[in-house]
């Protein structure tokens, strides 16, 4: 894992503004009411929790973890969002990879294909994780 992708993950996780190179970490500007934040990418925003972030809700063993490609099926998008599974998931079993030109999202195993062009949710429900069907992308 290249260090400008475990930094921008552990400001995700420490719910952080920062910017190193073409990653940045802010409010996304419709929940900025809620001082939720999300990870953008080259202004593509490629992370961010569906509810709650986790350092704010200790008592909660869910999390909501939303993510897109936004399009750009990149090894730099596939190794930012790869750091962010590594720490909010605190293991390596969830985690993107390219295989004969598709997308791949493996957890615990499985593997499911990945349209680069959709937003997706990953829940971790008291220690089980899981995928949502994806959703169009909006906006």
């Amino acid at each position: 894992m290249r260090k400008v992708s475990k930094e921008i993950a552990e400001a995700f996780m420490k719910n952080e503004n920062k910017r190193m190179g073409n990653t940045i970490i802010h409010p996304v500007s419709e929940w900025m009411t809620k001082n939720e934040r999300g990870v953008f990418l080259h202004d593509n925003k490629i992370a961010w929790f569906e509810n709650n972030h986790p350092s704010k809700n200790t008592l909660s063993n869910n999390i909501h973890l939303c993510f897109s490609m936004c399009g750009w099926d990149t090894p730099t998008t596939r190794e930012r969002l790869n750091a962010i599974f590594s720490y909010v998931f605190k293991s390596d079993s969830v985690y993107l990879k390219q295989i004969k030109g598709e997308q791949k999202l493996f957890i615990n195993d499985r593997q499911i294909e990945i349209n680069e062009n959709l937003n997706y949710v990953i829940r971790s429900v008291n220690g089980n994780v899981f995928l949502d069907d994806p959703v169009k992308k909006t906006g």
